[in-house]
């Protein structure tokens, strides 16, 4: 009987920690979206954000990729894209802007061989997994 009690309360705790967990997901993906991306695709995700009107391409609208991807939305291609491994005509070269390597030198470093220092690369996916998982609720 007391072992059923504590299972019960250990999935009791589990039930509650995982909208938590949501929650604290949805909110840095938020954070990540209105930090890196909302000055060219603009607040709704539509490309409209306030310096789109100075790039010669047109930013796109994010809230079609669902759409686009026959109703599904390309979460790993969205991942390379934001982390540099896909190239998009409308963010330039390698150099701008990559969020990626961008992330890798704005982490805590990861500890290492003395006098080496390596971004936390678990911080880094999980702040892009949260800023694609953000951009996949943009979708209409």
């Amino acid at each position: 009987m007391k072992c059923m009690i504590l299972g019960i309360a250990g999935l009791a705790a589990l039930a509650l920690a995982v909208p938590m967990r949501a929650l604290a997901d949805e909110d840095l993906g938020r954070h990540e979206y209105e930090s890196k991306c909302v000055v060219c695709h603009g607040a709704a995700g539509k490309g409209d954000g306030y310096l789109a009107s100075y790039l010669t391409i047109k930013p796109p609208s994010l809230t079609q990729l669902k759409k686009n991807n026959g109703g599904r939305f390309p979460f790993e291609r969205v991942i390379q894209v934001v982390d540099g491994r896909q190239q998009v005509r409308t963010h330039g070269t390698r150099e701008m802007p990559v969020w990626g390597s961008a992330y890798g030198g704005e982490v805590p470093k990861a500890a290492g061989k003395p006098g080496q220092k390596q971004p936390d690369e678990n911080l880094v996916r999980a702040r892009i997994d949260a800023l694609v998982n953000f951009v996949s609720q943009l979708q209409e």
